[in-house]
């Protein structure tokens, strides 16, 4: 008699790669960030409305991925398609629950694929056209800001002073044109902001080692206190260098005292 042998293949699948992917429309989205410490509230509170086969659901997002956050929200704004995948072992009380939280990096979106970190972009070279002949004329003093209306508003009170202007609406023309003919400035009055290209920093790193005697205004905003504090700290070696809010009406006292060296 023949003996029968059953052989039993048994094939191990662990439980985490065992998932649910539920399709949804994207309805709203309710987004706040916090710098509250205390225990219990969440930094950031990011919930998102959603409509699934299964009806709707308020999905609570956590987790600590603040550039997958970023672009995600990001892909919100133009795709409406969303992919859920919910855990095996959270499945049914996703299938129950009107409110799920769920972490931000299981929720994909329906076209294209989840963000990667790109590849940090270059700096755009700076091409340096040959120096002009010494410029003899009325010293000018460079204004540099891309809001067109601040730029208008600041030309207005410098020619009031006297003093010729050469406007720059953003970083890398300015120091291609001041290191053109670095002598045909007295001062720079710059934003304090980074701009497209070249930062703040870079630009007036550049302009002093052209001109280290020139002195260069970086204007921040006044409720811009952490940019305020990151530039003073940044130019602390540098006395040439003033970092402060920019208040317009003030802007007048604070030209002259620094063409006359009384900063």
């Amino acid at each position: 008699m023949k003996k029968l042998i059953l052989l039993i293949i048994m094939i191990y699948i662990p439980s985490n790669i065992l998932a649910s992917d539920y399709l949804a429309d994207f309805i709203s989205e309710n987004y706040k960030e916090s710098d509250s410490t205390e225990v219990g509230i969440p930094k950031i509170y990011h919930t998102i409305q959603v409509e699934t086969e299964i009806g709707s659901k308020v999905l609570m997002l956590k987790g600590d991925d603040p550039n997958y956050r970023l672009w995600f929200r990001q892909y919100l704004a133009t795709a409406k398609k969303l992919i859920i995948t919910v855990p095996k072992e959270q499945d049914s009380l996703f299938k129950d629950s009107k409110i799920f939280q769920i972490d931000v990096n299981l929720v994909h979106p329906f076209y294209g694929s989840k963000w990667k970190e790109p590849e940090p972009e270059p700096e755009p070279e700076v091409i340096v056209e040959p120096p002009k002949p010494p410029y003899k004329g009325k010293k000018h003093i460079m204004i540099v800001d891309d809001n067109s209306q601040k730029r208008d508003l600041i030309q207005m009170i410098v020619k009031k002073l006297g003093f010729p202007v050469t406007i720059a609406s953003n970083s890398h023309d300015a120091l291609k044109i001041f290191t053109n003919q670095p002598d045909k400035f007295n001062l720079v009055i710059a934003d304090g902001n980074i701009y497209k290209g070249v930062s703040s920093t870079t630009l007036v790193k550049s302009i002093l080692e052209t001109s280290p005697d020139i002195p260069v205004i970086l204007g921040t905003d006044y409720k811009e206190e952490k940019t305020t504090a990151m530039l003073t700290d940044f130019f602390a070696g540098f006395s040439r260098v003033i970092v402060k809010p920019l208040v317009l009406k003030e802007l007048s006292k604070t030209i002259l005292q620094v063409l006359e060296k009384k900063v």
